[in-house]
């Protein structure tokens, strides 16, 4: 059997931050649903790609601190 949906909890393994996670998903749907795509099928390839490590995270310092 298939398992269609994928769990916070399993994101948040991938991600720890749940801040985080919003934003990155959030950035990467933005991308997709601009294309056209609808919301439900965007969020189901985002959560997809993020746990299939599709996903570069790159975290900016800031210099003065």
């Amino acid at each position: 059997m298939k398992k269609e949906k994928i769990t916070i909890d399993e994101l948040l393994t991938k991600i720890p931050n749940k801040y985080e996670l919003a934003i990155v998903s959030g950035k990467i749907a933005k991308r997709e649903f601009a294309k056209g795509k609808q919301k439900s099928e965007i969020m189901d390839e985002v959560f997809k790609d993020i746990m299939e490590d599709d996903v570069e995270i790159i975290r900016e310092t800031n210099e003065r601190n």
